[in-house]
């Protein structure tokens, strides 16, 4: 469900959360480098930095920023919201395993894509994403195939609240060229994007519901070369497989 636009933001809470985005960003920054990316005063970025510190958001490492570990608390607490996924999170090794690429478990909240799991074979990185990245849906796979899962409307809302943001000359910005790739996409249950949110990078993705309605997906990741000939679509029809059977375990309360 999308959240109410506030007709007036709170400038003072958008300026803190930009200040504290940019820590988790580059993982530390100086007042000086704060005050020039958030075009703030000297005397503000302190008096931000002073209550976060005291609060245990950030912490000040001889002048240098960071997030405080006091965030463990709010990410336990979000991600506990999600329930016991356990089959979810077995699945997901599974998959890493069997294709030998990336997998990221991605769940929908308010129009956009969290990635909450991620697993890799032994010779991969968990690239393509990090532990609780927030993403446009329109960008990659598993985030089309949850669209797909919407009706037209809710995702024409998505659009007018979030835009279509390009992040490569190949995503789809178009609403209506959009629709029509979720339509194909639910007729064959999976998506395929290639380049949309980093060039050069190909993704496959099929999504699922919870039995509380909340939407997910799963994706598998990995540099286009690695999707040669058919591959793309014979893993598009096993991830729609084991997708399907992920769900009949979660309806049954499967462990």
């Amino acid at each position: 469900m999308l959240a109410n636009s506030p007709s007036r933001q709170v400038k003072s809470v958008q300026k803190a959360l930009e200040l504290l985005g940019h820590l988790q960003e580059f993982g530390h920054a100086t007042p000086k480098q704060l005050t020039k990316e958030l075009s703030l005063s000297k005397s503000s970025v302190h008096n931000y930095l002073a209550t976060l510190e005291m609060n245990g958001y950030v912490e000040n490492d001889d002048g240098m920023y960071r997030l405080g570990l006091r965030f463990l608390t709010h990410g336990s607490a979000a991600k506990s919201i999600i329930g016991n996924k356990r089959p979810i999170t077995r699945a997901i090794g599974r998959l890493a395993e069997e294709f030998s690429q990336p997998i990221w478990w991605i769940t929908e909240e308010n129009g956009r894509g969290y990635f909450i799991e991620g697993e890799a074979p032994d010779d991969a990185s968990k690239m393509y994403g990090r532990l609780g990245k927030r993403s446009y849906l329109h960008t990659h796979a598993p985030g089309k195939a949850i669209l797909a899962l919407c009706s037209r409307k809710y995702v024409e809302r998505i659009s007018e609240y979030h835009g279509l943001p390009e992040q490569t000359p190949r995503t789809t910005t178009d609403i209506d060229a959009l629709q029509e790739e979720l339509t194909g996409i639910r007729n064959r249950e999976f998506a395929v994007s290639e380049g949309e949110n980093i060039l050069g990078i190909l993704s496959v993705g099929t999504a699922f519901e919870d039995g509380d309605g909340q939407r997910h997906a799963i994706g598998v990741f990995g540099h286009s070369r690695n999707f040669a000939g058919n591959r793309t679509n014979n893993i598009g029809r096993q991830l729609v497989s084991q997708v399907r059977e992920l769900e009949r375990i979660l309806a049954d309360g499967g462990q």
